[in-house]
């Protein structure tokens, strides 16, 4: 497969990446530097899985481009919370969603640059004082996942629904893109973890104290976010899909489960992270509900666990206190800079209302000739084999393509395609439900054949 970036614009790509504020999104400059992120992000991917020379994270480190791409981060996420709420009250149900879209999908590129980037230990080295705003991030997105996952995420199925209303099937999308940004939080933090040592104190008191990683590490394999039951059988999340698994699959370990075990062996085996650890009596209780989940069909892929449930064994029986008081406290620390920054410069710019109202008539524009401009602009981006092998569920193009669509029965103008097979447009519910005996066994079929 092809460069998705050419090497001579490798490096201007980087070079041109810079930290935008939440007035900015949307701007044409910052769809400039989303459509650089994306193809870095393709690169990136394609690099890695060619056993290639990853040139976008030595530029990326080299340049000093991990701060931004956090300040990135930090800034849809804010954005998403603080601004969008308000563009939806000024229309609550917008007829063009595609460049909402596209920012929710920013955010996931920019999480996938850097867990690509902080696998290696210079990655994890160069983040220097904004490891401590990633960890801040990398804390939340996880809580975020156990928090979705106890409303029920899991147990909402893509049901067929033609008549799902603009603002529901946004707030799916944005469930699932926080869902997936989650997992590759928990990568991150592994690679964290792997490379304490190069991170300032701050960041691993952050980790241990402010957030209590350990604690919400136990939460995220007592829920088991990777896992459902659904009509379909037993899925697992795999490749950033739910794949439905049978067999000697149902054992096989998924690799965001094991990274999560390899995190918390990794904290707890570290005495200079433990030693900021106070291993108090509901610490020792939680962390030894992991003991019983380290069977004997998961030592058995991951040997190395095998150690650290005879640590939480001993744990559980009130043993092994040498953690069981701080010894030693951190007086001065660096604070997480990046998101309050970015809440000062909003207020400065007439807070977050006043962003959204500026930014009324970028995002919610019913002009169709501005969206389809919009959409050619982009569409080299996203339209790649690359995107459409390893993250075309995720695109905002792939979400959006809804003009000149016919219903499958009455032929009418129809928006809403099936949620299964997603080849047949409906224009209602009654329209699916009518042609449903008919097309059961192709939506089936297709379903079928592509997992």
């Amino acid at each position: 497969m092809s460069d998705v970036v050419f090497p001579e614009e490798l490096v201007y790509f980087i070079e041109s990446i810079r930290p935008y504020q939440l007035h900015e999104v949307g701007s044409s400059k910052w769809i400039d530097s989303h459509e650089m992120i994306i193809k870095l992000s393709q690169q990136a991917i394609l690099e890695l899985a060619t056993h290639r020379e990853e040139s976008v994270k030595e530029y990326l480190v080299m340049h000093d481009k991990l701060k931004t791409l956090i300040h990135e981060a930090y800034c849809v996420l804010l954005w998403k919370t603080k601004v969008l709420p308000h563009l939806l009250d000024i229309d609550p149900n917008p007829e063009a969603t595609f460049l909402i879209y596209t920012v929710f999908f920013h955010e996931g590129s920019v999480i996938s640059l850097l867990e690509i980037a902080l696998f290696h230990e210079n990655g994890c080295e160069s983040l220097k004082e904004a490891s401590v705003d990633l960890v801040d991030y990398c804390a939340q997105a996880i809580a975020q996942i156990i928090g979705l996952v106890n409303m029920g995420y899991h147990e909402k199925e893509s049901d067929v629904d033609v008549d799902e209303s603009v603002l529901t099937e946004m707030d799916r999308q944005k469930r699932d893109m926080i869902f997936k940004i989650g997992f590759r939080c928990i990568s991150i933090l592994n690679y964290l973890a792997d490379n304490f040592e190069v991170l300032p104190c701050s960041a691993k008191r952050r980790m241990v104290t402010t957030h209590d990683i350990p604690w919400l590490l136990a939460d995220l394999l007592i829920f088991c976010p990777w896992y459902r039951k659904t009509s379909k059988g037993i899925q697992k999340f795999i490749e950033e899909k739910w794949t439905t698994v049978i067999g000697e699959d149902l054992r096989k370990v998924v690799k965001h489960e094991a990274q999560t075990w390899f995190c918390l062996r990794q904290i707890l085996f570290s005495p200079s992270l433990m030693e900021l650890y106070e291993m108090n009596e509901p610490r020792q209780k939680r962390l030894g509900q992991c003991q019983g989940l380290l069977h004997d069909t998961l030592l058995d892929q991951l040997p190395p666990l095998i150690e650290l449930k005879h640590f939480l064994c001993t744990l559980s029986m009130g043993g092994d206190t040498q953690f069981s008081k701080k010894k030693s406290n951190l007086i001065l620390e660096e604070l997480p800079e990046i998101k309050e920054n970015l809440i000062k410069e909003a207020k400065l710019n007439g807070g977050y209302l006043a962003i959204a109202q500026n930014q009324s008539e970028t995002f919610l524009t019913n002009s169709k000739e501005k969206i389809c401009s919009l959409a050619a602009r982009l569409n080299s981006a996203y339209n790649t084999d690359l995107l459409a092998d390893m993250e075309a569920k995720e695109s905002p193009l792939a979400v959006e393509k809804k003009d000149q669509t016919n219903c499958g029965v009455c032929k009418k103008v129809a928006e809403k395609k099936c949620s299964k097979c997603k080849t047949i447009y409906y224009c209602s519910r009654q329209c699916q439900l009518d042609d449903w005996p008919n097309h059961k066994k192709q939506c089936i079929t297709l379903e079928t054949t592509s997992k």
